[in-house]
């Protein structure tokens, strides 16, 4: 544990300066029986897409997006000042996907949103990382950014990964076949949990952790659902985000467990320092940083340890949006309920008024699985079908509209959406057919549509180069 130390970052502030894109969130939905398989696709489109990561840099302004194909491949698309799109270029921009150079053989990517860098890991257990590289990230022992694939040392075990959020953690977390985890890059506040606040540009073993299940990524730290269903968590814990009944310190460069937490089936975080874990019994406890009522408890005073959501019992999943100071959680009835801050609508409840208790979404009685973005959250529907509310600036809700909405709006065209994947100022959806539309901001390329003109319905993904 340490004392206070001088961050040396700004966190995002709550208004709108300058647009960014990319933050990741993903979910996903199983086609139900007899669901439309939506008009046929053009060839040009990209196809055979299993998954979708999304990156943004808060320094540069810049958005981009990789998605892992069938066949092993990799392709991204958007903003490239970093070498981010793998392909042996850097600056030059592209608006349609092109190749990662080297990968046939990928079976999951991410991205580490804050620095412009992704990483895939490989059938052989191996992982290879590209990009920005100013903290190590790239795992290679370098800080040398690369515009091609570079392989993270030491890592041939390596089940899933997980890259750092926008809030100061540059780097990633590799979850092992061994239920182990090794991290690496940034470490001012112990996101590598390896004991010390040191960076490291090579892979270092996570201390205690010895049956991870899944990784989740948040506030500059990380958490680990484990197999048993308790959560550890360490790094940042400024506003008690770590959620431990223990003497109040900034941050912790060893994991340690969340206090009282015993059977979570799934952990959301959101950006500016809380969690939220989804209980087998339905409940959602939440712990951490409670501005505008975030921990949806009833006050606006932050917990460093877990308390539990005023009225949920039967939640199934939930989500935070990209500014981190509202959650929604699926509820088993296929409703919905949002709480936190409410300045677009993003509560979905036809009010602008921030809520510290859980307040019911307008109008969604089939919902499945949500995400959120900067101010807004999007329902992936039992119908296959989509809904969006909140801000809506860059036509992120998809309606035919850039008017901001405090009630969900349907996603025009969309009839067969498998997943969501969600990106600041902008979503995709990941179709039944395999291929991937977008729509919201594109400054740079991210919709990869060949435009650079934001959308306001969803637009195909190109098969590009």
């Amino acid at each position: 544990m340490g004392t206070v130390r001088d961050r040396g970052r700004i966190r995002l502030a709550r208004w709108i300066l300058i647009p960014l894109a990319g933050i990741l969130s993903v979910s996903s939905l199983a086609a139900p029986a007899g669901a439309s398989t939506g008009p046929q696709v053009a060839a040009s489109t990209l196809a055979n897409v299993l998954s979708v990561a999304s990156n943004n840099n808060a320094d540069s302004v810049s958005g981009s997006d990789c998605a892992l194909l069938s066949t092993g491949q990799v392709k991204c698309w958007g903003a490239n000042f970093d070498g981010q799109l793998g392909n042996g270029t850097i600056t030059n921009h592209s608006d349609v996907p092109v190749a990662v150079t080297g990968i046939s053989d990928a079976k999951a990517v991410a991205s580490d949103t804050y620095g412009n860098s992704f990483c895939a890991v490989l059938s052989t257990g191996g992982v290879k990382c590209w990009g920005a590289n100013n903290e190590g990230q790239l795992g290679d022992g370098t800080t040398t950014k690369s515009d091609v694939p570079v392989s993270a040392k030491d890592i041939t075990t390596a089940t899933a990964i997980v890259g750092g959020d926008p809030g100061d953690a540059d780097g990633f977390c590799a979850l092992l076949s061994t239920k182990h985890v090794d991290c690496w890059g940034y470490n001012f506040t112990g996101e590598l949990g390896n004991g010390t606040t040191t960076n490291s540009d090579v892979p270092v073993a996570v201390r205690t952790i010895t049956n991870a299940a899944v990784l989740i990524s948040g506030y500059a730290g990380f958490c680990a659902l484990l197999s048993t269903s308790h959560v550890y968590c360490w790094g940042d814990n400024t506003y008690g985000e770590l959620g431990r009944a223990t003497a109040k310190a900034n941050y912790s460069d060893v994991p340690g467990a969340v206090t009282g937490i015993t059977d979570a089936k799934a952990v959301a975080s959101g950006d500016l320092g809380s969690y939220c874990a989804v209980l087998s019994t339905g409940q959602v406890k939440c712990w951490g940083d409670n501005s505008y009522g975030v921990l949806g408890r009833g006050t606006t005073t932050n917990s460093d340890v877990p308390v539990a959501v005023t009225g949920i019992s039967d939640a199934k999943t939930a989500a935070s949006d990209g500014d981190g100071e509202s959650f929604c959680a699926v509820l088993s009835t296929g409703h919905m309920s949002c709480w936190g801050f409410n300045n677009y609508g993003q509560l979905g409840n036809g009010t602008a008024t921030n809520s510290d208790v859980p307040v019911s979404v307008s109008n969604i009685t089939t919902a499945a699985a949500v995400v959120g973005t900067l101010y807004g959250f999007c329902a992936l529907l039992t119908t296959s079908h989509i809904d969006c509310w909140g801000f809506n600036f860059y036509g992120e809700l998809g309606n035919g509209t850039e008017t901001s909405s405090e009630v969900p709006v349907a996603v025009h065209t969309i009839t067969n959406a498998a997943a969501l994947i969600s990106g600041v100022y902008g979503y995709c959806a990941l179709l039944t057919t395999s291929h991937v539309d977008c729509w919201g901001y594109n400054y740079y390329g991210q919709l990869g549509d060949g435009a650079t003109m934001t959308s306001d319905v969803p637009v195909a993904v190109l098969a590009g180069n």
